[in-house]
């Protein structure tokens, strides 16, 4: 292990949450009784509060028909919300926390609301960056940058809320004025500082810092509910990595994972890779997989990379891993947690259902 990097984990070998086909609720866009849990759980995010760990993951409904250009069915995702006093069994909240409404029909329909990333304000207040996906794709290879397309994709959102349980959307995270930037905004993971058994947002020089979609696209905020875009000398958006030409375990991408938790070595960066991962050539895909790693940010200049894993530290291994709803082979994770004072990891598993690793 490297000196500043955290862990190590193990898993504990099984999913720990799975779809419930039962579960159902008046979808208020779909206008009838929903099974809004009922293909998939996955890409979970977790907050402790009182004792309790608050666990919030992305659910998919019944497949609608057809596949998405990725190869998966498609579906429409909503972010449920349970509870657990131990961190292995779970209650349930009977409907979802988050679903598509009319409101916000031009970002989130078909799609849904998805892969949430939540923080603790300084205020007690907690936060929610979640994923929006219109059913758009282009295979132009376009992404985060200058746009002008309104025909959205992906678009990084935000929520916040003073219990857990109820929650405000207030619309696309970015300001008004980045509109262009909108597409493939997602997958927005804040800077945090460890507070006891919470992790909260940092500010640095005075504002709040996220990275953001797969080249971890530096904002920054005032209020955590709206964000900047941080741009270079050159007025490009500031970002940790390019996407690489080679066949490495990152090569294409390093998308905004578990955590960006400031240390006394530096920001820790929880990233999921998606590239080919040395030594499981012989697997599924010829061991292209989705993987779990880490990097170290420079905290006095947040695009600054100093070091990163050579390898992941956590790859599918298990057949509900390897095989579910992704057409790849993943782990992907959206929280790091601290449980009676040792970190923890829930991720998703070939985006079908949950599981645990915890730290040695």
């Amino acid at each position: 292990m490297k000196k500043w990097e955290i862990g190590p984990f193990k898993k504990v070998g099984r999913p720990i949450f799975e779809p419930d086909g039962a579960s159902s609720f008046d979808c208020p866009f779909e206008g009838e009784d929903t099974r809004w849990e009922f293909s998939n759980v996955y890409n979970p995010a977790c907050i402790i509060k009182n004792g309790k760990l608050h666990f919030f993951y992305r659910a998919d409904g019944k497949p609608l028909g057809g596949n998405d250009v990725f190869g998966n069915k498609k579906v429409v995702c909503r972010i449920g919300h349970a509870v657990s006093e131990e961190g292995i069994s779970f209650e349930r909240y009977p409907e979802p926390v988050l679903y598509p409404e009319k409101k916000f029909e031009e970002f989130e329909w078909w799609g849904g609301c998805s892969d949430p990333h939540i923080v603790e304000g300084e205020d007690g207040r907690y936060y929610m960056n979640y994923d929006t996906w219109t059913g758009h794709y282009k295979r132009d290879g376009s992404g985060f940058g200058k746009s002008s397309s309104k025909e959205w994709e992906d678009v990084l959102m935000c929520a916040s809320s003073d219990d857990l349980v109820h929650w405000k959307k207030h619309g696309p995270a970015l300001n008004d004025k980045w509109k262009s930037y909108y597409n493939h905004s997602r997958s927005g993971c804040v800077i945090c500082r460890e507070v006891g058994d919470k992790l909260v947002a940092a500010k640095i020089n005075g504002k709040y810092y996220m990275y953001a979609t797969h080249e971890g696209y530096l904002l920054s905020s005032d209020d955590l509910i709206k964000w900047d875009v941080e741009l270079d000398d050159k007025g490009e958006p500031r970002k940790l990595f390019e996407k690489g030409n080679d066949l490495g375990y990152d090569a294409i991408s390093h998308e905004a994972g578990a955590c960006a938790l400031l240390t006394d070595d530096g920001i820790v960066y929880f990233y999921n890779a998606y590239g080919a991962v040395p030594g499981c050539e012989h697997l599924r895909d010829g061991g292209m997989f989705w993987t779990l790693s880490q990097a170290l940010i420079d905290p006095n200049d947040l695009t600054k990379v100093v070091d990163k894993l050579d390898h992941p530290f956590l790859i599918p291994e298990y057949d509900f891993e390897m095989y579910g709803h992704s057409a790849r082979a993943c782990v992907v994770c959206n929280s790091l947690v601290k449980w009676n004072g040792k970190w923890r990891l829930y991720y998703g598993c070939s985006d079908h259902v949950i599981s645990l690793a915890i730290e040695e």
